[in-house]
């Protein structure tokens, strides 16, 4: 019966396209109220053409309507989420109460599902306020609640951050006694915005991830040592890696950057690797590599 109503709705918003004005009042209604998740997107589609005014008044509406009760009406807030995303360009300094309100929301589903609600109310707020914005990103980086599977919405506070040029509490996650299960995004994106870092405080960083099994982590910790000015010096330890490494897919992506920067020293410390590798697999993943030359 509820698919039967949303269906019914969906075709009558979409009949109503030749009279544009209702159309987008009806629009704006469903925005606000309906449940059936396919027909409230359409129904923000619909809006997304109209006057930029007439969009921004709708969609804070919706927000606060859906939020007033968020757990009935948005369960885990992907409906707000789509509508925070589709309000970034039409912010305004009045919606700080509002973003700071949703980048604090918490709602427990099968855990904790409100995360991308949280990433997309502190990328608004760094868009008004980046001051505030970098308390909250703070905040955000140290809280417990954050998805495992995407990271979220550490990993987008951690890009606000670094967007900053806020990187001591980057530096101060990295640094971390322990690595919290499910946190692998968070800290490879951490690692990365830290390319700047002094060079007598790479050695502990190196000593600290270079041996993990956790791929997302070193990709991470190469990505950082990759784009530094001074990445030649660390060309040694990256090569070294290589030779000793079993993670194949980390072999792959590191011989090919390295093949890709042309370096001639790099590429003939690769050439002799691939005439002395006895694993099948490395061997083939050099020669390909160096065939690219």
């Amino acid at each position: 019966m509820a698919a039967s109503k949303g269906a019914s709705r969906l075709e009558r918003l979409r009949g109503l396209a030749s009279a544009p004005d209702e159309q987008a009042r009806y629009a704006a209604r469903l925005l606000e109220t309906e449940t059936n998740t396919e027909v409230a997107r359409a129904a923000l589609e619909v809006l997304k053409a109209r006057d930029a005014d007439e969009l921004r008044t709708a969609l804070v509406d919706a927000y606060k309507h859906r939020d007033a009760r968020g757990v009935r009406r948005d369960p885990g807030g992907a409906l707000r989420t789509a509508i925070l995303q589709a309000l970034r360009p039409l912010a305004r300094h009045e919606d700080v109460p509002l973003l700071e309100r949703a980048a604090s929301t918490y709602e427990f589903l099968f855990g904790e599902a409100a995360g991308d609600l949280r990433a997309a109310a502190l990328l608004l707020l760094n868009d008004l306020d980046d001051a505030l914005a970098g308390y909250h990103a703070v905040r955000l980086l140290a809280d417990k609640h954050t998805d495992i599977m995407s990271g979220e919405p550490a990993a987008t506070a951690v890009r606000v951050l670094a967007s900053q040029n806020q990187l001591l509490p980057l530096y101060a996650y990295v640094m971390r006694d322990s690595m919290e299960p499910g946190t692998s995004d968070v800290l490879a994106e951490s690692l990365r915005c830290l390319s700047s870092l002094p060079a007598s405080l790479l050695p502990a960083v190196m000593g600290k991830y270079g041996e993990t099994e956790d791929e997302i982590v070193l990709l991470g910790l190469f990505d950082l040592l990759m784009a530094r000015e001074d990445r030649v010096a660390h060309t040694p330890f990256i090569l070294s890696f290589l030779r000793n490494t079993p993670l194949l897919n980390i072999y792959r992506y590191l011989v090919s950057v390295l093949v890709a920067s042309r370096d001639e020293d790099v590429l003939a410390e690769l050439q002799m690797m691939s005439d002395s590798e006895e694993d099948r697999h490395k061997a083939e993943i050099l020669r390909e590599a160096l065939a690219l030359r």
